[in-house]
């Protein structure tokens, strides 16, 4: 009897240091791909604390208990590593002590469209354009990717450079918002729609917000926008002058045709925009012209309106 007992007691025991090691070691499933960042002279306690902090790794322990064992405190390495999916821990460790990263700076301008951003990565080497496009496209990121100077290595995936700039987007939009926002909150989206057609039609910093109040009074009004910039994203390019064709085209995005907003951005604004579109200025505007130097007329009345657009149309 004391025997089966003893058995079965160190069976049990067998099992659950079994289960216990498999919990531990069972790496912790990264749904989107991350970049993260290993900062220069980090100690391999630090390391292992941002890891954990990243959900890359479950035990800050077992990671260091590895990493001692396989002498390498002092040969893990700075830079910017990519994990995706179940990334076994040793597979973690093997990455940051071979290192070898080749890191590029990539500028996006505001402004840029999903396919321009395609286009500035493929060059940089950092992933492939189209399949940028279509991941971004398919996950409806248009207006979501913060324009700014990042760091990527080469050759990683679409989706984590797609998950870093969305990322960026929100932590700048919630500083200017002033709380958490959403794609799924209508307000947000509105305003972001705003600020995109903002971007595109501004040229001069202090008539941001101008532009961004003829859209909303147009809204109020139930007029058309009859922003230039959308049918342009309409077309996939852009033009010098429309012409009465141009403006013609059957989409949702020609607010020439069509009331409202378009159904998504027409680009990724940068944070000027963005600030114009949640705090626009306070006009009766509801027409504006290119003067043809980087500045716009504005004007509250049709009447108003015709003549400046006569007299400035005559100066291009």
């Amino acid at each position: 009897m004391d025997r089966k007992v003893l058995f079965f007691t160190f069976l049990t025991v067998i099992i659950v240091s079994f289960i216990t090691i498999k919990i531990i070691t069972l790496p912790p499933y990264i749904e989107k791909p991350k970049l993260i960042q290993i900062p220069k002279n980090a100690s391999a306690e630090k390391i292992a604390e941002i890891l954990k902090k990243e959900n890359v790794i479950k035990s800050e322990r077992w990671f260091l208990w590895i990493v001692r064992r396989r002498n390498l405190q002092n040969k893990l390495k700075a830079g910017v590593y990519e994990f995706y999916g179940r990334v076994p821990l040793k597979d973690v460790i093997n990455k940051l002590a071979n290192g070898n990263i080749k890191l590029v700076k990539v500028t996006i301008p505001e402004g840029s469209t999903i396919k321009d951003i395609g286009r500035i990565l493929e060059e940089k080497k950092v992933t492939s354009k189209d399949k940028f496009i279509e991941y971004c496209l398919k996950n409806k990121l248009e207006g979501f990717l913060f324009p700014d100077s990042y760091i990527f290595p080469l050759k990683i995936s679409p989706q984590s450079v797609a998950h870093k700039m969305e990322e960026r987007f929100w932590e700048e939009f919630e500083k200017i918002y002033g709380k958490k926002a959403s794609k799924e909150d209508g307000e947000v989206m509105k305003i972001v729609i705003v600020a995109s057609i903002v971007e595109k039609e501004a040229k001069v910093d202090s008539e941001r917000p101008i532009i961004a109040s003829v859209i909303y009074n147009r809204l109020k009004k139930n007029l058309p926008i009859q922003s230039c910039a959308t049918v342009e994203y309409a077309l996939g390019y852009h033009k010098p002058r429309l012409s009465e064709k141009d403006i013609l085209i059957d989409s949702p995005f020609n607010t020439y045709l069509h009331k409202g907003l378009p159904p998504t951005p027409i680009c990724n604004p940068g944070i000027k925009s963005l600030m114009a579109a949640i705090n626009p200025a306070k006009t009766d505007y509801l027409y504006f012209v290119s003067k043809g130097d980087g500045t716009h007329y504005f004007s509250k009345t049709y009447r108003e309106h015709l003549k400046a657009k006569n007299l400035y149309g005559k100066l291009k």
